[in-house]
């Protein structure tokens, strides 16, 4: 093969590992040398959330889709009247991921503004975005998960709650919770909360190009 053919090293693919360890961004540089599950940019872990928060809003036509004979294990067949136990899990989960995602805004909103960095401001920058993401991923993402298993038992009619609240000796979720926030307003609140995650998704990313 003819040497002139070859490919200029200058065209090779950009390595974005040896990019951040050679960066000037003392932020990048502990980013590479640290440990974490979760290595993606904040605008994506903002997309994840967004996602996690919108499944929430799932519970709404999930909970409109349960047959007549599940309404033994309900308080209401009626969405917009219901308020189960299991809307206090929802609860959770939304303010953990809300909150998580703040914490993320907010970590690029301070690196933004304080570039160039010292190492120990980058240090805690990161250890703020590691428990954020484990934060969201992780309890907020369990939580989502477990409240959406347990709406989807709601699907077997009463057969399949009878034999969940039998199991669990006769621990019903979906017995009224006397809290006033029903499946539909719940359901409102998180598809809310999401598109307000995406919208903070997209101002982080265009925040962060300033820096490149």
């Amino acid at each position: 093969m003819d040497r002139s053919q070859a490919a200029d090293p200058d065209d090779a693919p950009e390595d974005p590992i040896c990019q951040r360890v050679l960066s000037d961004s003392a932020y990048d540089t502990v980013q590479v040398e640290r440990f974490s599950h979760f290595k993606q940019p904040v605008p994506r872990k903002l997309l994840i959330q967004c996602a996690l928060i919108g499944a929430l809003a799932l519970t709404l036509p999930v909970y409109a889709l349960f047959p007549a004979d599940a309404a033994t294990y309900l308080p209401t067949v009626d969405p917009t009247t219901a308020s189960p136990t299991i809307i206090l899990m929802g609860l959770f989960a939304l303010v953990i991921e809300l909150g998580a995602a703040a914490l993320l805004l907010g970590v690029v909103l301070y690196r933004v503004r304080h570039e160039p960095l010292t190492e120990d401001q980058a240090i805690s920058l990161f250890n703020t975005e590691t428990y954020a993401t484990y934060l969201g991923f992780g309890t907020g993402g369990l939580a989502t998960a477990v409240m959406l298993a347990l709406f989807a038992l709601g699907l077997g009619g009463e057969s399949t709650l009878g034999a969940y609240v039998h199991a669990m000796d006769g621990a019903n979720p979906f017995r009224a919770s006397g809290l006033g926030v029903t499946v539909d307003v719940f359901a409102t609140v998180a598809l809310a909360g999401a598109l307000a995650v995406y919208v903070a998704r997209a101002y982080a990313a265009s925040r962060l190009a300033t820096l490149e």
